[in-house]
């Protein structure tokens, strides 16, 4: 979708935000019900944070750009898929579209200023139908896919970790993993932002994940910059104090891999 409408390459912050506004590069303007545009949405993919450990504490570079990778190829799959628009009277009609127009932005940290690697995929609200019309994003499969969405990142970033060298746990459901060698204890350690909320939810005996989900929102702090020197050198200082040596397990990935 982005590439039909010339967009590519870096962000450009005004022509991102006219994008949003419903303003696209052609000249065509998108507008919602009764004058309202709905700007688009945001789907956050978010590493294991054992993969954020070995990427950015064991400086491993490869692990970085294969968690880029697993995002761009699972936004294509989703793009592929999932993108849809309306048509006919009152909209009644659902036509797949396969075109989406997104904008990624990656980030390392977390609120809690410890190593995350995520992205965020912006998606404005417009979508190209076959008639050659453009028209406001009907989402309603993103939302309800969610879940599926972030299983295919999982499974991308997996295949991919392992081609690298790394060895795989998987820990729960929707194929989601960790990073073999390094345990449990070490990964709640590097998640602050996690033990806040599971803190919060058990003072007011909450355990539904819809419950978790509101404490989170709740509890969540407006973001803080640091510079990203002096943030890695907090993390080394963390790290050597905690004992935490990534050098085996990169190294080991290293040898796999060769």
């Amino acid at each position: 979708g982005a590439a039909r409408l010339g967009l590519s390459g870096p962000v450009d912050a005004a022509e991102f935000e006219a994008v949003l506004g419903g303003k696209l590069p052609n000249g065509a303007t998108i507008s919602g019900g009764g004058g309202e545009h709905r700007a688009g949405l945001d789907l956050t993919f978010s590493a294991p944070k054992s993969v954020s450990l070995v990427a950015l504490l064991g400086n491993d570079k490869r692990v970085v750009a294969a968690h880029l990778a697993a995002v761009r190829n699972t936004m294509q799959w989703a793009e592929s898929r999932l993108a849809l628009a309306r048509q006919g009277a009152n909209g009644h009609t659902t036509l797949e579209t396969g075109n989406l127009v997104y904008a990624l932005f990656p980030h390392d940290v977390s609120r809690a200023h410890d190593p995350q690697l995520h992205v965020h995929a912006v998606i404005a609200n417009a979508t190209q139908r076959p008639d050659g019309q453009w028209r406001a994003l009907r989402n309603d499969a993103l939302y309800q896919e969610n879940t599926l969405i972030g299983a295919v990142y999982h499974a991308e970033l997996r295949a991919a970790l392992e081609k690298l060298g790394y060895g795989i746990v998987m820990t729960g459901k929707h194929g989601s993993f960790e990073i073999a060698g390094i345990d449990r204890a070490t990964i709640e350690q590097w998640s602050t932002r996690r033990g806040d909320i599971l803190a919060m939810a058990d003072k007011l005996e909450i355990g539904s994940p819809q419950g978790m989900r509101a404490v989170a929102e709740r509890t969540r702090e407006s973001k803080t910059g640091i510079e990203p020197d002096k943030l890695a050198a907090v993390w080394q200082a963390l790290a050597q104090e905690r004992g935490l040596n990534l050098g085996g397990v990169v190294d080991k990935a290293m040898q796999a891999s060769t």
